[in-house]
């Protein structure tokens, strides 16, 4: 067990901090993010030029109200949404779940920004998945021409970014190859309250570099088929910072991912018919030299599916999807070699009256080895009309049922894994309103419910911990979003204010006691905050731009019974730039001060955040 501390605490760190749940269908994506490659007039504050180079993790705060639960600057990083919990949290790429089959989460700070031509953050689940989902696409183009672009970024604490991106698109053929570089010292001082006198130290045991390279390419056959590949390659090596009551450590942590794809898609006529093969390899090696830990871990799965979408001239559209994984593992924690083959089925239909109502309903069901899942329905009903000219409103409820599946550690990490747990089950609803005045001003605002039953949770059992389905939670909260813009792509010259701001408020609450004298049974579950919100304020005038963007996160507490907690933070980050049309180039140069007022603050207990930074950014792109 001492052996394999070091690692179960990395895997199951977000495990055992109980979390929420949320919903289905999926109404509206909160936020879309597009790169400056693929759209050029993107709204500021969901276009990636500003942040491109950057870890994902980093920049997702700066597009939305959702919480990212960090570790530290370079540090395992998770998306939790509404409550969710990061197993509960789909990311996807191009359609394909990535979500590692050990842990059933994905550490965001090894993906970096501009891999991908576009992000949709998905609020709410969708499609039998318990939370929300992130959605990573790559795009593509049609006769676009050659375009190249770059960025080059240098800022505090020895911080080195770098992003190149190569498309082409002529006649049947288009393809687009990309890389990213960061390397970071994170040095950073900050005050150790754990030591007498309080000092501030410098951060030790925090380098970090990574890379990361994509290989895109897509054929038309002819008029009714195409093909495409993906290759993607990413390598990290991070050293695990200490906590601040254990200032020396020594802990090293590598990995690479190697993902590739190819699709085919046919369109005859009223159908649409689409096949997909992926392969995922994960391998990380983890280093303890006080422990004398040396342990490698190896993971692969490959996902096919098959869909047939069907338009009837009805104004109904229906959908269905075969999907089939194997997953395969080698971790000596688990004793031997692991295996699993998953089948799933899912089928939809959208109806489309043509007074502005939409009706969607459908089901997905799982097949785990010989274990069939729970049936999991979902509906959702949408209207959409006029005030008056250019006034536009939206009304939605969705409801639903999901599940979600054991991970390998929960079932085989030895001493814990439990061979016989059920899977997770929920009941999700939400109801939603939206306003919009031509393209100035946009307003949404919903509430969601989410009861999970089964909730897999570790918990302790003698001198071990052990993976039980002992909890049921109940989460339930309010979101706000406010977008407002007198842009116009007419006058790009003109001055001109973009405004956005958005708030999640969320209860997460646990419904059950594990065992007689806990306390936490009613209480809010650890590292859910109440409150998150995010505001920003863009001021443009002849190509020169001040950026502000800040983020409130509330209280958070780190005991299950609500005894303990992290203090609320506030940052704000301001930047100044410009951006220069020379012929067919595009040149952009900015500078940036981040946590403004040198904020100490941590988002997991022990793990300190870097107070005020600098950057400078470069960025060119060259349009044929």
């Amino acid at each position: 067990m001492k052996k394999a501390l070091p690692y179960l605490f990395i895997c199951t760190c977000t495990i055992t901090m109980a979390q929420g749940i949320k919903d289905t269908v999926r109404l509206d994506e909160v936020v879309k993010i597009e790169t400056s490659h693929s759209n050029n007039d993107a709204p500021p504050f969901t276009s990636v030029k500003y942040r491109e180079g950057e870890r994902l993790s980093d920049a997702l705060n700066e597009f939305s109200s959702v919480y990212v639960k960090s570790y530290g600057s370079g540090g395992l990083a998770s998306l939790a949404i509404e409550g969710t919990s990061a197993e509960q949290t789909t990311i996807e790429w191009n359609g394909v779940k990535l979500n590692s089959i050990s842990l059933g989460q994905v550490d965001l700070a090894l993906f970096m920004l501009g891999m991908q031509d576009e992000l949709q953050l998905v609020r709410t689940g969708y499609e039998g998945t318990i939370g929300g989902t992130l959605q990573m696409n790559n795009e593509v183009k049609r006769d676009s021409g050659y375009s190249i672009g770059a960025t080059l970024r240098a800022g505090s604490f020895g911080t080195y970014e770098a992003a190149a991106n190569t498309e082409y698109a002529k006649n049947k053929f288009s393809g687009a190859t990309k890389f990213s570089f960061i390397s970071a010292q994170n040095n950073f001082p900050y005050t150790n309250t754990y030591e007498a006198g309080t000092p501030t130290v410098k951060q030790t045991n925090a380098a970090v570099q990574q890379f990361s390279v994509l290989q895109q390419l897509n054929g038309k056959i002819n008029e009714h088929n195409e093909l495409s590949f993906y290759g993607w390659y990413t390598n990290s090596t991070r050293q695990i910072a200490p906590i601040l009551s254990k200032p020396a450590d020594g802990q090293l942590q590598y990995n690479y991912s190697v993902r590739t794809m190819a699709s085919w898609l046919g369109n005859y006529n009223r159908w649409k018919l689409k096949a997909t093969t992926a392969y995922l390899h994960d391998w990380m090696r983890y280093k303890d030299p006080n422990a004398l830990l040396d342990e490698t871990y190896l993971t692969h799965a490959l996902r096919s599916s098959f869909s047939a979408t069907y338009s009837f001239p009805f104004n109904m559209i229906l959908k269905s999807e075969l999907n089939y994984d194997h997953e395969w593992a080698n971790i000596s924690q688990y004793n031997a070699i692991k295996t699993r083959n998953v089948l799933g089925l899912k089928s939809y239909a959208d109806y489309y009256f043509l007074n502005g109502f939409k009706l969607h309903g459908g089901f997905r069901e799982d097949m785990v080895d010989k274990q069939v899942s729970a049936f999991s329905p979902e509906l959702s009903f949408n209207y959409t009309g006029k005030i008056a000219t250019n006034n536009r409103y939206t009304l939605g409820f969705v409801a639903s049922r999901n599940f979600r599946f054991p991970t390998f550690d929960d079932l085989y990490w030895v001493p814990g894994g439990n061979p016989n747990l059920k899977e997770e089950i929920s009941w999700n609803g939400t109801i939603q309103a939206k306003y919009a005045y031509k393209k100035m001003v946009d307003v949404t605002l919903s509430n969601f419910y989410i009861y999970v039953d089964n909730w897999i949770q570790w918990v302790p059992e003698g001198a071990n911990w052990q993976a039980e389905n002992f909890r049921r939670v109940f989460s339930r909260g309010l979101e706000a979003s406010v977008h407002i813009s007198n842009a116009d792509e007419t006058r790009p010259d003109k001055f001109t204010i973009h405004f956005t701001a958005s708030y999640t408020y969320t209860q997460a609450t646990n419904l059950d006691a594990f065992a007689i004298g806990d306390a936490s049974k009613g209480m809010q579950l650890i590292y859910v905050p109440y409150h998150n919100a995010v505001a920003g304020l863009q001021l443009e005038y002849k190509r020169f731009y001040l950026r502000s963007v800040n983020n409130y996160t509330g209280e958070v507490f780190t005991s299950t019974d609500n005894s303990q907690s992290l203090n609320g933070y506030f940052t704000s980050n301001l930047e100044v730039g410009k951006d220069f049309v020379i012929g067919h180039v595009n040149v952009g140069a900015s500078f940036r001060v981040s946590n403004i007022g040198n904020l100490q603050y941590q988002i997991v207990a022990q793990r300190p955040m870097p107070g005020r930074s600098f950057e400078g950014t470069l960025r060119f792109k060259f349009v044929s």
